[in-house]
């Protein structure tokens, strides 16, 4: 009997298998199905490039690579490059690529990877939507940060959520509820793959009061991606390429669509060039100018990193190190997938992107460094090692400096009017006064 019972158990899963999950996978049930079955196929967290269609082109206009330092303009040792990237190696890196005063002094790969390879940015991408709202206010099709969401999502338009602003999104403090079902029918996965992902983060559920709980979720990007396209008339892509990444001068980069000619995923889901994301960073570092060009509106950086209420860590699409925890959550409710801090960020000003699987842009403004790592989830990786390691090095670079241009006051007779030189990263020169020949 249990023979039987185990037969017809067998042959039930191969029916469902043959007649199911198979032509699914073939695409015989609909797109939705198909991306279902598949993504089961591999690292549903993470498919592979051919996993995302449709994508849409965000034309670039790529002419020249990220500038190689020369020896003179690299002060690290050699030693410092060779501890990093051990330490990137062992923890399941891809990339990890380090920029000093807007050059490459550092890069190193791993797994076939290269500068030009496309990779994805998961989360990452979330800080697209937040530098286009910035190009929105300033072209004048938002009339500022603290309108009502509703006024561009009519569908919001009522006592539950008229009150979240187009900030509360930005800060991920807009009460939005994330479902953890990740059953083929859940509305989570109608988000996350689903063909109409416009009406499925409409429809997300609202949990808290806005602007008073930090939680990191994927429909707050989302529905920034639709405000920017309702408010500027134009497709995301069409946008991004014009006020971006045209004048990034960066490669061709793909979004990910729910369905053809459908909504773009700014939530997630971009792939672009490896090296691109340096480019991001020194427009990041430099308050929005890139190459003496201002491609993000002037202050718009400055609002981004502007700690929210709800997180003192988190600005507009941003992570900041404002304060340190050791494990930093996405959402106060669970500690699942919490980030490691082994200790304090060294810089005060640092602030980063945060991809699925460790995917990290640190960006230092006062040691000029922006610090690349691309690779699949690593779970002991420690997000303060390698920003502590670059920064440390840096500031000593800069006492040593400071020491040596001392001694050669000293040495010279020539007094010190002004003192330019801190560990803080002044690049002003000093102001010098020849006080006779050196003899006195």
């Amino acid at each position: 009997m249990i023979k039987g019972l185990l037969k017809l158990v067998g042959i039930g899963l191969v029916i469902a298998v043959v007649g199911g999950f198979i032509p699914a996978a073939m695409g015989m049930y609909g797109l939705y199905w198909e991306r279902w079955t598949t993504a089961l196929m591999g690292n549903p967290l993470n498919p592979k490039f051919e996993w995302y269609k449709p994508l849409e082109e965000v034309p670039g206009d790529y002419t020249n690579p990220v500038p190689i330092a020369s020896a003179d303009e690299n002060p690290f040792p050699e030693s410092l490059f060779e501890v990093a990237a051990d330490y990137a190696g062992s923890h399941a890196s891809d990339s990890l690529i380090v920029a000093y005063r807007g050059k490459r002094v550092f890069e190193q790969y791993w797994n076939f990877q290269g500068p030009d390879s496309l990779f994805p940015g998961h989360s990452m991408t979330k800080v697209w939507p937040a530098i286009l709202i910035g190009h929105a206010i300033a072209d004048g099709y938002i009339e500022s940060p603290d309108v009502s969401a509703s006024v561009f999502l009519p569908e919001w338009d009522d006592a539950k959520r008229r009150g979240i602003t187009i900030r509360h999104l930005l800060n991920m403090a807009s009460g939005v509820q994330e479902s953890y079902d990740f059953t083929p029918t859940s509305m989570r996965m109608q988000r996350a793959m689903g063909l109409d992902i416009t009406a499925a983060n409409l429809g997300v559920e609202i949990r808290h009061e806005p602007g008073e709980v930090f939680s990191h979720l994927n429909p707050n990007p989302q529905l920034l991606g639709i405000i920017v396209e309702r408010a500027t008339g134009q497709r995301f892509s069409e946008y991004m390429s014009e006020k971006l990444w045209r004048p990034l001068g960066a490669h061709d980069a793909f979004l990910f669509l729910d369905r053809p000619g459908g909504m773009a995923h700014t939530d997630c889901c971009s792939w672009s060039v490896i090296m691109d994301w340096i480019r991001i960073g020194e427009l990041l570092r430099n308050r929005g100018v890139y190459n003496g060009r201002q491609i993000i509106p002037a202050g718009w950086v400055d609002e981004m990193l502007t700690p929210s209420p709800a997180n003192s860590n988190y600005g507009m699409q941003l992570w900041l190190g404002t304060e340190y925890e050791e494990y930093r959550r996405y959402d106060p409710d669970t500690s699942t997938f919490a980030n490691y801090h082994a200790e304090p960020f060294a810089a005060d000003d640092l602030f980063f992107l945060d991809g699925l699987g460790k995917k990290r842009l640190y960006v230092i403004p006062s040691r000029e460094l922006v610090i690349l790592r691309t690779g699949p989830n690593d779970s002991e990786w420690d997000d303060s090692r390698l920003p502590n390691l670059f920064v440390n090095a840096i500031d000593k670079i800069r006492i040593r400096e400071a020491d040596e241009a001392t001694k050669v006051v000293v040495e010279t007779g020539i007094k010190i009017i002004a003192d330019p030189v801190t560990v803080e990263g002044s690049e002003t020169a000093p102001e010098v006064s020849d006080t006779g020949d050196g003899n006195d």
